[in-house]
């Protein structure tokens, strides 16, 4: 066995070692003690008291949107939701282009007048506008 086995230096130096060791705690303790954590920023004091509106009565509208409907019998879902109208097939629709391009080419060759060519097309946006997709009211849950 070494001769320094077991022993960790003189008297002098394990007293300045606590010494050190004592002094590193004592600042340790003194810098956690200045330290001070910041009030939260949702504490109670940093909240905004909030002020009491009072409300009176207010009228009601007369409208019949606001105005109960008793029909005298309960409200039914059951019924199968319906498509806004009839949609194109594919037959229908290779048959109406090509219209629009015997239309278009009548047109270009001088075989229709231009109050028929208008004529026609208004029809068919009137055709396109009753096509379009109609809102329904969305089923109650």
């Amino acid at each position: 066995m070494g001769k320094h086995m077991g022993t960790w230096g003189t008297y002098a130096e394990n007293a300045a070692r606590i010494a050190v060791l004592s002094l590193s705690g004592v600042m340790l303790a003194a810098t956690l003690a200045a330290c001070k954590a910041p009030e939260p920023i949702v504490a109670p004091a940093h909240m905004r008291r909030p002020t009491a509106e009072i409300v009176g009565p207010r009228p009601v509208s007369d409208t019949a949107v606001s105005q109960k409907r008793n029909t005298g019998t309960y409200p039914t879902f059951a019924q199968p939701l319906t498509a806004a109208g009839t949609q194109m097939g594919e037959d229908e629709a290779s048959t109406m282009e090509a219209n629009l391009s015997r239309l278009g080419a009548a047109r270009k060759n001088g075989q229709i007048s231009e109050a028929e060519y208008n004529r026609r097309v208004a029809e068919l946006r009137a055709l396109a506008e009753n096509q379009k997709p109609v809102a329904t009211p969305a089923a109650s849950q």
